[in-house]
């Protein structure tokens, strides 16, 4: 799981790099849209989390 957290995390990071390259109202556009990649993997993130957390009790449960 940290793992995928640390891959959008360089992603994001390239992402801003790229724009702080380019001309203003492109560079705009392009932090947009790794912050919006940014909170989508996040989410996911969390969400597996809590699917994971979901199977974990479900497994405890079914062992007793």
């Amino acid at each position: 799981m940290r793992f995928i957290g640390e891959l959008a995390e360089e992603r994001t990071r390239d992402s801003i790099e790229l724009a702080e390259r380019m001309r203003p109202a492109r560079r705009l556009a392009t932090l947009r849209r790794a912050r919006r990649l940014e909170t989508r993997a996040e989410r996911r993130m969390i969400e597996a989390w809590r699917r994971a957390a979901e199977l974990r009790a479900t497994i405890e449960s079914a062992e007793y």
